[in-house]
């Protein structure tokens, strides 16, 4: 029997047109059309270029500038540019989150990864993946001080309270909305419970594997200090990607899935993190 196009008003013209542009896909070269434009970009050029700050961020992000990278944030991009069959170009000039966040924005770089979080200020310029390590607040106290106030939580429930964070930290965001100008902001996690012991601030503020790690340094001061956990503050750190670039989103997420399911990022974080928290 001979089909007919369909002949009901506009899709009897509409109809030709697509079998013609189908027939002009499958005419293209395979490996032309199995890319995303944004994809093709990368797989073309055989490179992805990513950004990560200039210094070392152990556990995160270690080894010398110009050399191979380590670290749980190093070895997982390295393994990612692996699975995309490309090689991976370190663009390794940033200082600051921002900074990552702007050469993303101007696409000096394809993707930027450094501890960064879907917060929603960053969200305004760039795409974000899905978290591929979710990580946990925690505030450390004076021990005295939060027993006389009957816990930490009636402690820092003052509208008067102020707490310390090291600049930069994963925990900001939130704490910022929180606090407002009452978060002092610090350069060490070592300055902010200065100033918890001091009587400058109430708390000192990080995330897990920043606090375990300073408390397994300086046993002697963890005995004078309390540890409690936010369990509704629960940071993400994500893969930065152009707003254009929601193909190469899409796939970085499919990346991620794979990895959790076949164990490769629970291998990095057991080599780099260990269990802080019970994580």
């Amino acid at each position: 029997m001979l089909l007919r196009p369909y002949t009901c008003g506009p899709l009897s013209y509409a109809i030709p047109a697509l079998l013609l542009a189908c027939v002009q896909l499958l005419m293209l070269p395979l490996g032309s059309r199995l890319c995303a434009a944004d994809i093709e970009e990368i797989v073309t050029a055989k490179v992805l270029r990513v950004g990560v700050l200039a210094g070392e961020t152990p556990p995160f992000l270690q080894g010398p500038a110009g050399g191979a990278l380590g670290g749980l944030e190093g070895e997982f991009i390295s393994e990612v540019a692996r699975r995309m069959d490309v090689k991976l170009e370190v663009v390794r000039t940033a200082r600051t989150g921002d900074e990552l966040i702007a050469q993303v924005v101007s696409s000096r770089i394809d993707v930027a990864i450094g501890q960064l979080t879907d917060s929603l200020e960053w969200a305004k310029s760039v795409r974000f993946t899905k978290p591929y390590l979710v990580l946990q607040e925690v505030r450390l106290v004076d021990r005295l001080a939060a027993t006389r106030a009957g816990g930490s939580t009636r402690l820092l429930a003052s509208k008067t309270a102020r707490v310390s964070a090291v600049a930069g930290s994963v925990v900001l965001p939130a704490l910022q909305e929180e606090f407002g100008d009452r978060l002092g902001i610090v350069p060490t996690l070592g300055s902010a419970v200065d100033e918890v012991l001091s009587g400058k601030s109430l708390a000192a503020v990080g995330d897990d594997v920043a606090v375990v790690r300073w408390l397994q340094a300086n046993p002697a001061l963890g005995l004078r200090l309390e540890l409690s956990t936010r369990g509704d503050r629960r940071p993400g750190l994500a893969i930065a990607v152009p707003w254009k670039s929601d193909d190469l989103q899409a796939w970085l997420n499919l990346c991620i899935d794979k990895c959790n399911l076949d164990g490769t990022l629970k291998s990095l974080v057991a080599k780099y993190l260990g269990d802080p928290l019970a994580r």
